[in-house]
């Protein structure tokens, strides 16, 4: 980051792959095809579309905005060469690098970062992370429908390499927001011609990365990253090749990898135990949390506290993390994940620092009691339907054996509750989830920069995430404190951040059941791929294989 510009926010940690990594020229050494594998589909090449992981590794391979996370986690200046801000912290001025282009040959312009970031507040677009500009001058009042003129978005081109960015409050998150997808420039001529199949296949989609998508149609689950000859720091990337593969059955990635036709795939638990003194095994840590949310739309009964909170408490989190999910998650006390960032007011992990000891915990006779007196709360009807869940997860083995967990441990410890699982794609799921048709879902969120906001936002009562359709006006409250007055002030700020996590502990607005984190076997011929705990979990800009 340019010393001119300081920031508050608490910044990610990142891990690269390979000890004695160190810059190697491209032109050095002629490097092998790196073959990696998600345990998703890629759902969308649109950057202001993107909402999972998968999506957001892809976006990070092929764009760029501002900023990119660096080697150490932090954003580091990317299109950009240099920024600097106003005396009272409201006006960012970026002075792009020269010559920057498209991987098509045409010229990247600070006009492309007014059109992306207008694209992506348009209420037309539905952008779900649209709320991250919030603090950026009429963010909010676009998104709303207040205000429809485009042009009065805080952003402006002052000419092709002159971008100023205007807030209407103090951002300390604003450099690392500024490294996600939904920042990048976008290219208007661009997106008209490819119009709605824009993020719809590797050809509806244009790169301004390190690399560009081949391969994808769509629909199919393998594609390929390809060296992206104009982009600006080319020589940096070494790589002329890496391709993915979808292998949501972890026996397959786990056979693939020991056949050599894989550097890389995720492990199930019986699969850890047998991995651990691999050589090339790793354990990603993961700033993320999996939670139970509840369908208020469909089940009306989980408006009622205390059934809430019988669900929560009937779940053995531990167990859960031991048994089911042995390395590849712990238990979770808290809706914000653990190892995201410290209370400046604590210097401990805000996590545990905003905990309320006990809420989010197991014991199946409280579960009981609450369960009983919650039925008696609701009508006949509501009760009927509560008593005969479904829960809604992936298709992937590792979901299907937590959703077979909760489904055992929810029918032990309530009486009289029937739950069924519902298994489909990701893709669907996600899908399913946005427009509130589940009765209960294994969500997940995995943060994307190091501060409590990224976490507590969510649940605000108008926030486009908020599927379960939780509303607490204290909550509101405190989260509005922390991004308005206090916003300057860190101790302050967390002080609200730690309010609101109490709020949503107590009214068990979601069931936190664990932090994530990924076992895997990692070829040790693969170096310099950077992964972060938080944002896009890989970067490949680096990456080779000798």
């Amino acid at each position: 980051m340019n010393k001119m510009v300081k920031t508050s926010a608490l910044l990610s940690t990142a891990v690269i792959l390979g000890s004695s990594f160190a810059v190697v020229p491209a032109s050095a050494a002629t490097y092998k095809t790196i073959k990696w594998s998600e345990s998703a589909d890629l759902t969308t090449m649109d950057p202001s579309a993107a909402t999972d992981t998968v999506a957001f590794d892809a976006l990070q391979a092929t764009g760029e905005g501002l900023y990119r996370s660096g080697k150490n986690g932090k954003p580091a200046l990317a299109l950009a060469k240099s920024v600097t801000k106003s005396d009272d912290g409201l006006t960012y001025t970026f002075k792009l690098r020269s010559g920057l282009k498209w991987a098509d040959g045409s010229s990247l312009t600070a006009q492309d970062f007014v059109y992306g970031w207008q694209r992506t507040n348009n209420p037309k677009t539905a952008s779900q992370y649209a709320y991250l500009f919030s603090g950026i001058k009429n963010a909010d009042a676009i998104q709303a429908g207040k205000e429809t003129d485009l042009s009065k978005l805080g952003v402006e081109a002052k000419d092709d390499t002159t971008l100023v960015v205007t807030l209407e409050k103090q951002m300390p998150q604003l450099a690392s927001v500024l490294t996600m997808a939904p920042f990048y420039p976008q290219s208007k001529t661009f997106n008209e011609k490819a119009g709605k199949k824009l993020g719809t296949a590797a050809k509806y989609s244009l790169s301004n990365g390190p690399f560009i998508l081949k391969g994808w149609n769509g629909s199919n689950s393998k594609y390929s990253f390809v060296k992206n000859p104009n982009y600006w720091d080319a020589s940096a990337v070494k790589s002329k090749k890496i391709t993915v593969q979808t292998i949501k059955d972890q026996n397959t990635g786990y056979n693939l990898f020991k056949g050599g036709k894989l550097d890389y795939t995720t492990l199930s638990s019986d699969q850890v135990k047998a991995s651990k003194k691999n050589k090339n095994y790793v354990n990603y840590p993961q700033a993320s949390s999996f939670y139970l949310d509840f369908g208020r739309k469909q089940v009306s009964a989980f408006k009622n506290l205390k059934i809430r909170q019988a669900f929560s408490y009937a779940i053995d989190r531990q167990t859960f993390a031991d048994k089911i999910l042995t390395g590849s998650g712990k238990a979770a006390y808290s809706f914000t994940s653990a190892g995201l960032a410290k209370d400046p007011n604590t210097g401990k992990d805000f996590a545990k620092s905003a905990r309320v000891k006990g809420a989010i915990s197991y014991d199946k006779k409280k579960a009981a009691k609450l369960w009983k007196q919650g039925l008696k709360q609701v009508s006949t009807a509501e009760a009927k339907r509560v008593k005969n869940i479904t829960i809604l997860t992936d298709d992937t083995d590792g979901a299907k054996k937590s959703a077979q967990f909760l489904q055992s441990q929810l029918q032990n410890n309530l009486k009289g509750l029937k739950v069924s699982i519902k298994t489909v794609p990701f893709k669907q799921r996600l899908s399913l989830s946005q427009s509130k048709k589940f009765d209960v879902v294994i969500s997940a969120w995995g943060a994307d920069y190091a501060d409590p906001s990224t976490f507590l936002d969510l649940f605000k009562s108008d926030s486009s995430f908020n599927n379960g359709g939780w509303a607490n006006a204290a909550y509101d409250k405190a989260e509005t404190k922390a991004t308005t007055t206090d916003a300057g002030n860190d101790k302050a700020r967390y002080a609200d951040y730690k309010e609101a996590e109490q709020i949503i502990e107590k009214e068990v607005g979601v069931a936190p059941l664990y932090y994530q984190s990924y076992p895997t076997l990692t070829s040790n011929k693969v170096k310099g791929v950077i992964a972060h705990s938080v944002g896009a979990k890989f970067d490949w800009k680096y990456a080779y294989k000798k």
